[in-house]
């Protein structure tokens, strides 16, 4: 190093500057006659790097003084004053040097100094110097941490096998460069081990395996054996593991450290040893585990298969609770495929179990439906608007259905089907107390017969509510009448206009050929009306029952029934009665209806009558009404009135409807409306 940079000022010769000598010649002021006072000179003296000084006084004659305090030269070192002459050596140390010492030093400074006077002419010195080679190995015990080799100008350090030189070209430290670990187990050990480990060694050691498994670390106790400082600290040497990043422990002692599950692929040991200590170091033993996934924990999920432990590349299907769906990205599916993935995720995470959703349930016609919830298992509660309409079930139920795991609202026998609100019929809301004549009649009051229909225009007769759309009448009322004006829920006729009614369709029975003028034959004297919306049922309109299959085995002469309309009340009086008007009559023996003149008779009618009790000129069509003999609060609708002599007030017949019932309901199922119109509200 010293040899160096006598070089590089040997080079800078060229620009005339100085460069440190090997020896020299220092004298004082105009030695050797006498110095002159007041005087203060210095002088710089270095010689090459790795060299000290040594220095000799061959003359010295300055004026002496009490601590050199008036003239004297000195030596200065590092800026400390290393030496301080003054006076006059003696001849006995002729031929030899007055004063000599080496400094290990490649520069000082030599001062000179004196006061005002000199009387005795006092010459001064002369001094000598030389470059002396330094042991830098015996001069100090640490500068090289192994060995130190002196040559003249300098020194090198060096290393012993298994440790190289650092590079501030003075340390030591041990040569284990670690290595790279890729097999799915093996076994790594401190430098030497078992034997006494290296100095000032920074070992790492990584180990990488396939993405997607972790490395375990084993310990056992006689395999571990790592300085410690007195405190128990790793302050001196240590073994440390590191994890992507994160720190696992940092170990030393004889105490090995527990099994470490790292939860990486990617694993850096690191071992670091101070510049002493005699102790034998470490080995450990890795193997591989597949990386785990936590078991998933979404609330109503099943898994296939289960586990207690799922690892990388484990493939499981997901599917929900009964009541439950997987719903991701706004979309439900069946199942869901999920993968434990590398970094110790589950693939495809983005879903939920939601409770299946039956959503709003349909509305039913003339009925409500209350609900909270429409979830899974919740339930609903159908039921009609009003006591004028009674639920229709396909099976006993009370109109409960709840909200099945397919997302359909069903009965509690699982079906789908909804119930409906049929109206209630043959209940009069303000039932009958006394009998009266309807030729000559007495009024009826509101609610007597809610079911009573007025054809006004172009013909003018009765009919009679069956359901909440449709009518049935006379055909004879019907024929030419496509048309009909009609009125429903009222007695009075003077407020018939606000209780108009629309037909949408009239169905007269196929095999009805009145010709009046050959004949009086009124077989099959019966029709239909279909309105354009359904009617809301109410105190003032509702429907009359149709009978029973077998009723007539009840209908015998004898039977008393009711008859209701709004026709003539005198035979010679040619106005309509304006208030409805009712009388009960007997069935008579069909041959009394003989006498009616041009009469054609059929068992498809009824003879009723009595003396002074009939309909008469207007009431066709309307019903001829009788208590059910299951129930004496209802009412069906047994004939039609249809025809009888000019003179009122005798015998009539009737459209016996039993014979009719199939063409009444197979015309009424091949014509049914299901369109939701705004219903008739004939009684608000």
């Amino acid at each position: 190093m010293g040899m160096r940079v006598l070089l590089f000022l040997t080079l800078l010769g060229c620009v005339s500057a100085t460069y440190p000598q090997m020896h020299g010649e220092i004298i004082s002021p105009n030695y050797p006659q006498g110095y002159p006072s007041s005087i203060h000179k210095s002088w710089n003296i270095s010689v090459p790097l790795g060299f000290g000084i040594r220095l000799y006084f061959i003359h010295l004659d300055i004026e002496p003084s009490e601590n050199c305090a008036y003239d004297y030269v000195q030596v200065i070192v590092g800026g400390m004053n290393e030496l301080k002459l003054c006076g006059r050596k003696s001849e006995e140390f002729k031929g030899a040097p007055i004063q000599e010492k080496f400094y290990p030093t490649d520069f000082l400074t030599i001062e000179f100094h004196s006061d005002f006077s000199n009387q005795e002419r006092y010459t001064g010195f002369a001094a000598y110097y030389s470059a002396v080679d330094v042991d830098e190995c015996e001069s100090s015990e640490d500068i090289c941490t192994h060995f130190c080799n002196n040559y003249i100008g300098g020194y090198f350090c060096s290393c012993p096998t298994d440790y190289y030189l650092k590079p501030d070209n003075h340390t030591c430290a041990g040569n284990c460069s670690g290595g790279m670990f890729t097999e799915m187990r093996g076994q790594i050990s401190s430098p030497r081990y078992p034997a006494p480990y290296l100095e000032n060694a920074q070992c790492v050691y990584r180990v990488r395996l396939e993405l997607g498994f972790q490395v375990i670390l084993h310990f056992q106790a006689r395999d571990f054996d790592i300085e410690e400082s007195e405190d128990g600290n790793c302050t001196y040497d240590s073994l440390m593991i590191r994890a992507r990043g994160r720190t696992l422990g940092v170990f030393c002692g004889s105490r090995p450290p527990p099994q470490i599950m790292t939860g990486s692929n990617e694993v850096d040991i690191i071992f670091q040893t101070d510049n002493g200590g005699e102790n034998r170091g470490w080995r450990l033993h890795y193997s591989e585990d597949a990386i785990p996934c936590p078991v998933p924990a979404m609330p109503y999920a099943v898994l296939e298969p289960q586990k207690d432990r799922y690892v990388f590349r484990d493939v499981i299907v997901i599917t929900c609770k009964t009541g439950f769906e997987i719903m991701q990205d706004k979309k439900n599916h069946p199942s869901i495929r999920s993968v434990c993935q590398a970094n110790g995720k589950w693939s495809n995470v983005d879903w939920q179990c939601q409770p299946v959703d039956c959503g709003p349930p349909e509305d039913i016609d003339m009925g409500t439906v209350t609900f909270n919830q429409t979830t899974y298992d919740m339930t609903i509660k159908y039921s009609c608007i009003s006591e004028y309409y009674r639920m229709i079930l396909d099976q006993p139920g009370d109109g409960t259905y709840h909200c099945s795991s397919e997302g359909i609202w069903v009965d509690s026998l699982g079906r789908e089907k909804l119930p409906k609100c049929e109206a209630v019929c043959g209940i009069a809301s303000n039932p009958l107390v006394s009998m009266s004549r309807i030729f000559g009649g007495s009024k009826a009051a509101p609610g007597n017969f809610p079911w009573m229909i007025r054809f006004h225009n172009p013909n003018f007769g009765g009919g009679a509510l069956i359901s909440d759309q449709w009518i049935l009448t006379a055909a004879h009322v019907m024929q030419d009448n496509d048309n009909p004006k009609m009125y429903g829920g009222l007695i009075n006729l003077r407020k018939r206009y606000k209780h108009l009614l629309e037909a949408k369709n009239v169905f007269i029975h196929p095999h009805f050929n009145l010709n009046a003028e050959t004949t009086k034959n009124y077989n099959n004297d019966i029709a239909l009306v279909q309105l354009i919306r359904k009617v809301k049922m109410g105190p003032c309109i509702s429907p009359i029952c149709l009978p029973q299959k077998g009723a007539s085995s009840s209908l015998q002469p004898g039977k008393i029934g009711y008859i209701a309309g709004w026709g003539m009340t005198e035979s010679s009086n040619q106005d309509w009665a304006r208030d409805l008007l009712y009388a009960s009559i007997p069935i008579s023996r069909l041959d009394k209806c003989s006498s009616i003149k041009d009469a054609v008779l059929t068992e498809n009618m009824m003879c009723a009558g009595d003396l002074g009790k009939d309909s008469c000129s207007g009431d066709s069509g309307g019903p001829f009404m009788f208590e059910d003999p299951q129930d004496p609060n209802r009412q069906f609708v047994g004939g039609i009135v249809s025809w009888g002599s000019l003179d009122c007030g005798n015998f009539g017949l009737y459209t016996k409807v039993e014979n009719y019932l199939d063409w009444i309901e197979e015309t009424i199922r091949d014509n049914e409306d299901e369109e939701e119109n705004e219903p008739y509200d004939v009684c608000a």
